[in-house]
């Protein structure tokens, strides 16, 4: 069974994105996005390591948003599609 711990509605949001911290970055996409949080995966190999509760600088140039998030959940899928919960903290 599927626990669904989102408090707030998301919606569909394909964009390009790009998760930055110190040491790097890593291109990926949007999958959706809420008031709180985003939702990202990449099939990229990650060039940087990241831990659960680090914090990383989010850019979608598209819609000319930048956000500080909180990384909450990493998992890799069976076609090696990594996928992200992101928590937003700041909005530039």
């Amino acid at each position: 069974m599927f626990l669904n711990n989102r408090t707030k509605e998301r919606l569909p949001l394909q964009k390009k994105c790009a998760l930055v911290d110190s040491l790097g970055y890593i291109e990926t996409q949007t999958i959706d996005m809420s008031k709180i949080g985003l939702g990202v995966k990449t099939d990229k190999k990650l060039p940087i390591k990241l831990k659960i509760g680090c914090e990383l600088m989010v850019f979608i140039e598209s819609m000319d948003k930048l956000y500080m998030a909180e990384l909450i959940w990493a998992k890799k899928d069976f076609n090696k599609t990594t996928r992200f919960g992101l928590n937003i903290l700041l909005e530039y």
